[in-house]
């Protein structure tokens, strides 16, 4: 049986409302790490791709603080998940006003209820209100296994400190349709750090819109607390993520701390007060192995680049294709649509240096032609009946004259008039090739 009894002030239930609020933009539920010492609220997104921990000091933030788990020892833990909707209902905006007005709480006084006599289990919060009246709400928790994020901030060479106001001033620029969020500094003494949200396509129904949101704010690195980047580092993270981010950290009033290493290795927000740390450790996106100066193009969606271009960052996607072997400047077409139609007259031009046998594209004005085997240019090509029925029709399929031969073989057995031999009289044709048109 677990022992998990705890009192907050209306300030810190406050809070908890606040940081339940930034959990619903991750998850649906949020995680409950109770241990003796710390209780942490933690959220993980349904892609995996972002994760949130928030921990409230047993001593500092709590006025009554106590949890005993059922197994473990000291260093056991209670652990359950709870709907982040359902807490919210209870840990209501405005539980805290500093004039005491009505709508405020005296504390909040929450236990957990595991007893074996009991067949359900709850999570009890009480809302004790200065007029002496109580509301109790009691929600059903599911027990499941919490893990944590590792993150090893030695690694993380590149971070950056600013204040979380100045942080939410820049995020109201950017656009609410806008996805990816790239942050990258520049290079040179006046060189400036710069957060660029963009979004590639965006599709409702039937409109899409052609020209991608990119919104850049360019700040001077004189203005972070601490700053220490790697010039042209590109570092790209979820609009949405950063946003949840800023706006909680604006509600404690504190430094938010970036901290990371290189594209696509995890990077590490920090904040906290008064006896709340939060960690949000996000997943990355880029090309670790691009020249740094390189920025990451949003638009167009699909590149082209030659061999002799550097890879793209990712969120581009792009894919390379030698150049052709002649000089840019000439047209050209697909190989495939150098066959002509066999009853063209156009003369044979000379033909230059061999092609790349390899190459994808060949110039248009070579008059490079495919032909036939044994192709004779000066002999009329003709489409007519074969009315013999001497080949074979497996070997040498041709159109034949039904008529001519059934006429030829009653002619030949002597049951009519005429000559008595098989007419070998064939039916000149009447039209070329090239000007059927329909068949092929």
């Amino acid at each position: 049986m677990v022992v998990l009894n705890f009192t907050l002030t209306p300030e810190a239930a406050s809070k908890v409302h606040d940081l339940l609020l930034c959990l619903g933009k991750f998850s649906d539920a949020v995680a409950i790490e109770a241990r003796s010492s710390r209780f942490t609220f933690t959220a993980l997104n349904s892609s995996k791709s972002a994760y949130a921990a928030l921990t409230l000091d047993a001593h500092t933030f709590f006025t009554k603080y106590e949890c005993i788990p059922s197994r473990g020892g000291p260093d056991g833990r209670f652990t359950c998940s709870i709907s982040t909707k359902a807490l919210l209902s209870v840990f209501k905006g405005r539980l805290y006003d500093p004039l005491g007005r009505d709508g405020s709480i005296d504390r909040c006084e929450v236990s957990v209820s595991d007893k074996p006599s009991q067949t359900e289990c709850r999570f009890i919060i009480k809302m004790i209100c200065n007029q002496g009246v109580i509301k109790t709400y009691k929600l059903t928790y599911e027990a499941v296994e919490v893990m944590h994020a590792l993150f090893d901030r030695n690694v993380a060479k590149n971070r950056w400190s600013m204040h979380s106001s100045a942080v939410k001033e820049y995020v109201e620029y950017f656009g609410t349709k806008t996805e990816m969020l790239d942050i990258f500094s520049g290079e040179g003494d006046d060189a400036k750090a710069v957060f660029k949200s963009y979004t590639e396509k965006i599709s409702n129904g039937k409109e899409v819109l052609k020209h991608p949101l990119v919104t850049a704010v360019a700040v001077n690195t004189s203005d972070f607390e601490e700053f220490s980047v790697q010039p042209g580092l590109h570092i790209i993270i979820s609009v949405k993520d950063f946003k949840a981010i800023a706006v909680h950290a604006d509600t404690l009033k504190t430094s938010l701390k970036a901290f990371y290493s290189q594209p696509t290795r995890p990077l590490q927000f920090s904040y906290g007060c008064d006896g709340l740390a939060c960690e949000f450790t996000l997943m990355t996106s880029g090309d670790y192995t691009a020249p740094s100066s390189q920025a990451p193009t949003p638009a167009p969606a699909v590149q082209i680049l030659s061999r002799e271009n550097s890879r793209p960052e990712s969120r581009t996607r792009s894919f390379e294709m030698p150049p052709p072997a002649e000089p840019a400047s000439a047209s050209t077409s697909f190989r495939s649509a150098r066959r002509r139609n066999p009853g063209s007259r156009q003369p044979a031009a000379s033909k230059p240096a061999a092609p790349d046998p390899d190459s994808l594209f060949v110039r248009q004005d070579e008059d490079e032609r495919w032909e036939p085997l044994e192709y004779n240019q000066d002999e009329e090509e003709t489409l007519g009946w074969d009315a013999s029925a001497e080949h074979d029709a497996a070997v040498f399929p041709t159109f034949r004259d039904s008529g001519s031969l059934a006429r030829t073989e009653t002619e030949g057995s002597g049951g009519g008039g005429g000559d008595g031999g098989g007419s070998t009289e064939v039916v000149a044709p009447t039209q070329r090739v090239s000007q059927i048109k329909g068949l092929w």
